[in-house]
């Protein structure tokens, strides 16, 4: 949970980081920072597992893994939320304009586009979004990940231990 904790706090550092140098990353545009999270995280909680007990099943290496990956995507989808609602204020109204003016010469009314717009692009909704989508990937990766500990980091631990 540690590494989780901490590769969480690396990441909020480094979005605000870009943030208060005016480097800020568009939304979407941050997300190879979180894919890299989820490979990352539960590789490093089944390999200290496996350190600590070689011996482990694959479904502890799975639910140590996954557990860390969901820490992560929570505080993520907490700070998501915090960053865009209080920090980060312009980004949503930018894109909602953006695509508002779009729709204009399209000949939508727009009234009806910016209301609609605005209710799909929030801070809340790409959280949530976010949160959910960051999920599912940590499930998915961390299955990945815990089969190639177990297929190809076990082996090496075990011969390791037995020298």
């Amino acid at each position: 949970m540690r590494i989780a904790f901490i590769i969480a706090s690396l990441s909020m550092g480094l979005r605000m980081a870009l943030f208060s140098t005016g480097h800020a990353p568009e939304p979407p545009f941050y997300m190879p920072a979180h894919l890299f999270a989820l490979v990352l995280i539960p590789f490093l909680v089944g390999r200290a597992e496996l350190l600590a007990s070689p011996e482990a099943s694959i479904m502890q290496l799975f639910r140590e893994g996954l557990r860390a990956s969901a820490l992560y995507v929570l505080l993520t989808g907490f700070f998501l939320y915090a960053f865009y609602t209080w920090m980060d204020v312009t980004s949503f109204p930018v894109h909602v304009n953006a695509l508002v003016d779009q729709a204009v010469l399209a000949g939508k009314d727009e009234a009806d586009a910016r209301a609609r717009f605005s209710e799909f692009f929030s801070p809340f909704n790409y959280a949530s979004l976010s949160f959910f989508l960051m999920l599912l990937l940590a499930a998915f990766n961390t299955l990945l990940v815990t089969v190639l500990l177990h297929k190809v980091v076990r082996p090496l631990v075990r011969t390791r231990q037995a020298m």
